[in-house]
C-alpha cells in the first residue's frame, strides 16, 4: 500500500502532465507550415515546388532596377513579419527567372500574386498602400468580410 507521501507525488506529477498538455492545446497553429516571418527568394527552378508546398502564399515580382519595387521592399518585410505562422512571402526577379515570369503573365513590376492552396488567386499591380495588402491578406487567410474577390 502507498503511503501519503507516495501519493502527493503520483497526484503532483498527474497535475503537472495535465497544466503542460493544456497549455500545448493553448498554442495557436500556424496557419501556413512554411511561413518563417521572412521574404524568400524564389528562382525559376524552385518556385512551383516551393509554392505547390503552401496553403497561403503572396510573391513579390520584381526587378533590381524598379524605384517602386524599393520603395515595396520594406513593406513587404514589414508584412511578412506581421504574418508570420500565417503566409509564406516571397519574391523573385523577373530579369533572372523569365520562365515564371512569362508564366503569369507579368509585364510591370511590382506585381504581387497571392497563392492559396498553391494556386494562384488573385493579383495586385504597381505599389500600394501596407493597407492594401494588409486587407487582401485578412481576405485570403478569412479574416476579412470578403473572401470572394479583392483584385
Amino acid at each position: 500500500m502507498l503511503n501519503d507521501d507516495e501519493l502527493e507525488e503520483i497526484r503532483r506529477r498527474k497535475m503537472q502532465i495535465l497544466m503542460e498538455r493544456a497549455q500545448e492545446a493553448e498554442k495557436p497553429k500556424a496557419l501556413e507550415p512554411m511561413a518563417n516571418g521572412l521574404v524568400n527568394e524564389l528562382y525559376d527552378a524552385t518556385f512551383w515546388q516551393t509554392i505547390s508546398k503552401t496553403k497561403f502564399a503572396i510573391v513579390d515580382f520584381y526587378g533590381e532596377w524598379c524605384g517602386p519595387c524599393k520603395t515595396l521592399a520594406p513593406m513587404f518585410a514589414e508584412l511578412a513579419r506581421d504574418y508570420s505562422e500565417k503566409v509564406y512571402f516571397a519574391k523573385i526577379d523577373i530579369d533572372r527567372n523569365s520562365r515564371t515570369t512569362v508564366q503569369f503573365g507579368v509585364q510591370s513590376v511590382p506585381m504581387i500574386i497571392a497563392f492559396k492552396d498553391g494556386k494562384p488567386i488573385g493579383k495586385l499591380p504597381g505599389l500600394r498602400p501596407y493597407n492594401d495588402y494588409d486587407m487582401v491578406i485578412e481576405q485570403m487567410i478569412g479574416g476579412g468580410p470578403d473572401n470572394s474577390s479583392y483584385v
